[in-house]
């Protein structure tokens, strides 16, 4: 935290107040609050998120942490009384980051995570994983009310404890994004900290953006709709309605839960007339979303989400699709890998049928007991194999950011042994790297040699009105010379062709289908 001395304070006009007694009336100065030196809007101010500054694509981030020496030991008193079954979170502190010659001041800093950061600390490792809240202190230090950094609100760090080739969370992210899955960005991040005797390394960081901050504006047309956060303890897994398995991360002053109690009654709801069931469930939750999660991240292996763990996923409350649910995933760090625990283990990777998956996972279970929702299942693996989880593609991106991170980690400017858990160095990185692609290469035979046993019934997706797998230009194309009478569409094309759901095809839809293509919405 800087001392007084050391930055211009804030001059703070405090809110007058000034009684009109000829009048009878009471009026009201509002306070003039002035920001510290260095303070813009575009850097500091409550703006929306500049992604190309801070989550570009192919650069590695800079950032410059200090905390002070008696803030830096209350973070580690605080982390010694806690432990992995704690339910807590770690303390927040007050810290100043410098990121390409900017200051942000009295910016919240606390650990973060569980076996991410409670094995590096039993192992003698000092690279915890953290979180940044930019306006965290704001009632303490008014000057920096509704800070943020460069439209952001907070910032996640992970310390790619599982993964030593250091790019799996940015490549599954990316991954599911681009296969129609809202989740959250990240970039690779090298970590400077100063706790009182100048600037350390701490290493090479994986930065993600929280989804309740600029995600939902970015992703979604309506970004006002209830976020929670699954968490461990009953109710996350869904197999009944209980407000202790979530966090609530948006709207937290309305005391609304209805919605996510709607979704919970309607995947339980009696089976026994599987159409009723399936149109109560879809009246409240994006089912084709979901399955085509489910399907990539069943092929590409990720069991550190539902299904496994009560956590590492959010239910959000999409406005702008008459209020359903949708799933969102996250922290993919355990992602791409057959033996994320470094040791065989039961049920992992899942079977590609997912047969294994019991009723006490009702989400999984449920919908792949359906005859229709298991062919819609592998219909989306089909898709995934050629579409977001294409080996070509996906190789060549890991090789790519692999080789962009390499100076950071092993090479010239790399991680120093207390705060690097490569135990043999470059060794250990070059051959995670050959075995995140070998990964890739054996699960697109498997998944090819599994989906030639299964019978698969072609389906129309949103969007895809020529049905060839994917939506892009030919459909937007297609759905263009349907309304200017240029060609007729009907049966499963017509639709296809309605990708508002709104029961018929007119120019709302061309709408939607232009916004989708230039990635301003994530999917229909």
């Amino acid at each position: 935290m800087c001392k007084l001395s050391k930055m211009i304070r804030v001059s703070i006009i405090i809110l007058a107040v000034a009684l009109v007694v000829s009048s009878g009336q009471v009026s009201l100065f509002a306070a003039e609050v002035q920001h510290p030196d260095g303070w813009t809007k575009e850097t500091h101010g409550d703006v929306d998120g500049n992604y190309t500054v801070v989550f570009p694509d192919n650069k590695v981030q800079r950032m410059d942490i200090t905390i002070s020496p008696e803030n830096y030991r209350t973070m580690e008193t605080d982390l010694n009384n806690l432990n992995m079954t704690s339910t807590q979170n770690p303390v927040y502190v007050p810290a100043t980051i410098k990121f390409n010659n900017i200051t942000w001041w009295n910016v919240g800093i606390r650990y973060k995570g569980q076996s991410t950061l409670f094995t590096p600390k039993m192992s003698g490792k000092h690279k915890f994983p953290f979180r940044l809240n930019f306006d965290k202190f704001e009632d303490q230090y008014p000057e920096i009310k509704n800070q943020k950094f460069y439209g952001f609100k907070e910032l996640a760090f992970s310390n790619n404890w599982f993964d030593p080739s250091f790019v799996r969370d940015k490549v599954f992210s990316d991954m599911l994004r681009d296969g129609g899955i809202p989740a959250a960005r990240s970039t690779f991040c090298r970590v400077y900290i100063d706790t009182g005797s100048g600037p350390v390394y701490w290493g090479l960081y994986t930065m993600t953006e929280d989804p309740a901050d600029e995600m939902l504006k970015t992703q979604f047309p309506n970004s006002k709709g209830n976020l929670y956060k699954g968490e461990t303890g009953a109710g996350a897994d869904l197999a009944t309605f209980n407000q202790q398995g979530f966090e609530k991360k948006t709207n937290e002053k309305a005391n609304d839960w209805s919605d996510l109690q709607a979704l919970v009654n309607k995947l339980n709801a009696p089976r026994t007339n599987a159409a009723s069931w399936r149109a109560g469930l879809e009246s409240v939750f994006d089912v084709n979303k979901f399955l085509r999660w489910l399907a990539i991240n069943t092929a590409a292996v990720n069991v550190d989400t539902y299904g496994w763990v009560t956590k590492n996923y959010y239910l959000y409350q999409d406005l702008s699709n008459g209020g359903k649910m949708i799933y969102l995933p996250c922290d993919f760090n355990m992602s791409l890998n057959n033996n994320p625990f470094g040791m065989p283990m039961p049920g992992i990777p899942a079977s590609l049928s997912l047969k294994e998956i019991g009723s006490n996972w009702p989400l999984i279970r449920f919908l792949m007991d359906d005859p229709v929702y298991n062919n819609i299942y592998h219909n989306e693996m089909q898709n995934a194999m050629s579409g977001c989880f294409n080996q070509t593609a996906i190789t060549s991106r890991i090789r790519q950011l692999h080789e962009l991170v390499r100076p950071y980690v092993v090479g010239s400017e790399r991680e120093s042994s207390n705060y690097s858990f490569l135990s043999y160095g470059e060794t250990q990185f070059n051959q995670a790297v050959n075995d995140l692609v070998n990964h890739v290469s054996s699960r697109h035979t498997t998944v090819r040699d599994y989906l030639a046993t299964v019978p698969i019934t072609p389906i129309f997706k949103k969007g895809d009105i020529n049905n060839d797998g994917q939506a892009d230009a030919l459909d937007y194309a297609l759905l263009k010379k349907h309304l200017l009478n240029e060609a007729i569409l009907s049966g499963d094309a017509l639709k296809a062709a309605d990708v508002d759901s709104s029961g018929s095809v007119d120019t709302l839809d061309m709408v939607m289908f232009k916004k989708y293509l230039m990635g301003q919405i994530p999917g229909f």
